[in-house]
């Protein structure tokens, strides 16, 4: 019987495979290489990930977890700030080398320095001996040499594709890396670069949302608030479409506007004609009036689209909101004339009718206008043309639902083109009382004078001054 007989088959099949112990200590040894760069790469990603906003405690986690898997080199990274180098981070074994290494920066970005070599080139270098390469980097090459480091290792980091630094493991004897310790350094910039990307992709939408932001405020100030928001929100969509709702339809526009702009100077006119809008704007606003346009001293505005409280309800916010409108003209009027701006009253009419209407977008694809049209926006145009200069003229569907608090005269009736029988119409005479009888507002006015008072505000002393002023226009 032949040697070896005398064992089973996996017996010598084992017997032939069993590792040395030799190979056992290289293999566990790299095993625990391979968990230790698998937990410094998980615990970056840990940071990359919660540092969105901020790359330095992404740049702070790879030095240390390169000195740990490095431990008697230095690792630094360089970061380009212009034509310059700053130090980014850097972690090292013995404090007073790394202090010696942060004093080397700032410094030139330069071609004859490695830090240079790898941005400007963009490729990573393994410098085994750095004394050996004072003919090439005859300018870095000295100051590595005068820290006390005898080589380098450098890959670049990159930021959207450029790059904007260097990360580098110094170390105090010559020889180059090992291919793993390569490879776990360019995952380490790559995990930094990752920062950086995200840093430059949140800035870019930082920017982006600021534009967006800053042309909405524009685009907003040239479209009514309800028709801005609805788009925003995604309710709206730029389609030719429409449809019906019964509307309270409002104009106004200013008594002889033509003949007060020749007596005012066009910056003077600017201003006063801003500030009524702004008034006019922010009264419609507070009664939730639907914006349709301004021309030019003139205002469209309706109510019950595209949301509507009833239609009651709506008839009545816009009557209020005349009405206030009316009130704050009278107080800017008074104000205008004390400054000396104007010498001639400046007074508006304003017309308001319900009824149905057609609203949407028209136009064409590439234009639109979202409005509403119809014969009752003609009639409540009409009724602003028929008002007296400062009142407030209903045609007599808006009168009928506001009739119990409301109250009016009624007017001669007027005709309108579209309708076959003449139109009654109905003046609110409640411009200038409150529904607080004790806080009364006075105002009256004709050629000559204009006089508003606030029976809740005004004082003493001022209806003194009141009746001494009359006194003397009876002498």
């Amino acid at each position: 019987m032949s040697k070896g007989r005398g064992k089973s088959l996996p017996e010598r099949f084992l017997g032939l495979n069993e590792p040395k112990a030799e190979d056992l200590a290289a293999l566990e040894l790299r095993l625990r290489e391979a968990l230790d760069r698998q937990k410094a790469t998980a615990k970056i990603l840990e940071v990359v990930n919660s540092s969105i906003k901020d790359p330095q405690p992404v740049f702070n986690s790879i030095v240390e977890a390169g000195q740990t898997l490095f431990p008697k080199s230095t690792v630094s990274i360089g970061l380009q700030d212009g034509d310059k180098l700053i130090l980014g981070a850097i972690s090292g074994p013995e404090p007073g080398g790394v202090e010696a290494w942060r004093r080397r920066f700032p410094a030139p970005i330069h071609p004859e320095t490695i830090h240079g070599h790898v941005i400007l080139n963009g490729e990573a270098i393994d410098l085994p001996d750095v004394a050996a390469s004072k003919d090439r980097f005859r300018i870095g090459a000295g100051n590595f040499l005068a820290s006390g480091f005898q080589a380098v290792t450098m890959v670049p980091i990159s930021q959207g594709g450029q790059t904007v630094g260097a990360l580098a493991v110094l170390r105090h004897s010559t020889g180059r890396l090992q291919k793993e310790q390569f490879d776990i350094l360019t995952t380490f910039a790559a995990q930094a670069n990752i920062a950086l990307d995200n840093l430059h992709l949140l800035s870019q939408m930082r920017e982006a949302n600021d534009t967006l932001t800053h042309v909405s405020k524009q685009l907003a100030k040239y479209m009514p608030p309800q028709l801005y928001e609805s788009i925003i929100a995604g309710d709206q969509h730029a389609a030719i479409e429409s449809r019906r709702r019964k509307l309270t339809i409002f104009f106004s526009d200013i008594v002889d506007f033509s003949e007060i702009t020749d007596h005012l100077e066009a910056e003077e006119l600017t201003t006063l004609l801003n500030e009524y809008l702004s008034a006019m704007s922010e009264i419609a606003l507070k009664h939730g009036a639907y914006f349709d346009k301004f021309v030019g001293d003139a205002m469209m505005l309706y109510f019950g689209e595209p949301e509507s409280l009833g239609v009651e309800e709506d008839a009545a916010a816009c009557v209020r909101m005349a009405i206030d409108m009316q009130r704050k003209l009278g107080h800017l009027q008074t104000e205008w004339q004390r400054k000396g701006l104007i010498d001639r009253p400046f007074r508006a009419r304003m017309g308001i009718n319900t009824g149905y209407c057609t609203t949407g977008n028209f136009g064409s694809e590439d234009r639109m206008d979202y409005t509403a049209i119809g014969r009752e926006v003609n009639l409540a145009a009409r009724l602003e043309a028929e008002c007296d200069p400062g009142g407030l003229l209903l045609a007599a569907e808006t009168y009928s639902l506001e009739k119990d608090w409301l109250p009016v005269e009624e007017r001669e009736p007027v005709r309108v083109k579209g309708f076959q029988n003449p139109i009654r119409t109905y003046a609110a005479t409640a411009i200038y009382e409150s529904a607080d009888r004790d806080c009364r507002i006075i105002h009256e006015e004709d050629e000559g004078f204009s006089l508003t008072v606030d029976r809740a505000r005004i004082s003493k002393g001022a209806i003194l001054r009141l009746k001494s002023v009359v006194s003397d226009l009876d002498d």
